[in-house]
């Protein structure tokens, strides 16, 4: 009966703890970076993506989308989708993409640098299981071949705006 009763209030103790977690907002925490710092950081991406998207071909694949209206959703609510969209980015599109010149290079390592700070400012529970939008996102960029990367670079504004906009949003 002892035992019954200490496993029911763990029982109850854990789900507390669960609902508690589940609807905290994400907020700054105290080893973070000041906001306006990582909102400049992504100003200057905003003007270095401009010439990266110049230095690449076109991107002439109208009928597929990589970063959908539902995809921002997800970024903007869900931790682990933004950091999984995030190392997407850095693995999948960066990974492939010929790094030629210098400021291609540092373009990739100031982008790198932004989704570290953004870690370390936003706590976030990982996890090894990818989620089923990054998965099919990954699905169609691999289907389109070296366009992929074209199309994922020619969509960089967009992730940008997404970033600033959650920036934005949390306190």
């Amino acid at each position: 009966m002892w035992v019954n009763c200490i496993l029911r209030s763990g029982l109850l103790f854990v789900t507390l703890s669960l609902a508690i977690a589940k609807h905290k907002q994400p907020s700054f925490t105290k080893s973070c970076y000041p906001k306006g710092t990582l909102s400049q950081a992504v100003d200057t991406l905003y003007v270095k993506a401009a010439w990266l998207k110049a230095t690449i071909p076109e991107d002439r694949i109208k009928t597929i989308r990589l970063l959908k209206k539902k995809t921002k959703k997800l970024f903007m609510k869900n931790c682990r989708f933004r950091e999984q969209l995030l190392s997407f980015f850095m693995e999948d599109v960066f990974g492939q993409l010929q790094l030629r010149v210098f400021k291609e290079i540092r373009f990739v390592e100031e982008f790198h640098s932004v989704r570290q700070k953004l870690s370390r400012c936003i706590s976030c529970a990982s996890s090894a299981r990818e989620m089923k939008s990054i998965t099919r996102m990954k699905g169609a960029f691999y289907r389109i071949g070296n366009r992929g990367i074209y199309k994922a670079i020619n969509e960089l504004d967009i992730l940008l705006s997404w970033i600033k906009q959650f920036l934005e949003s949390i306190k």
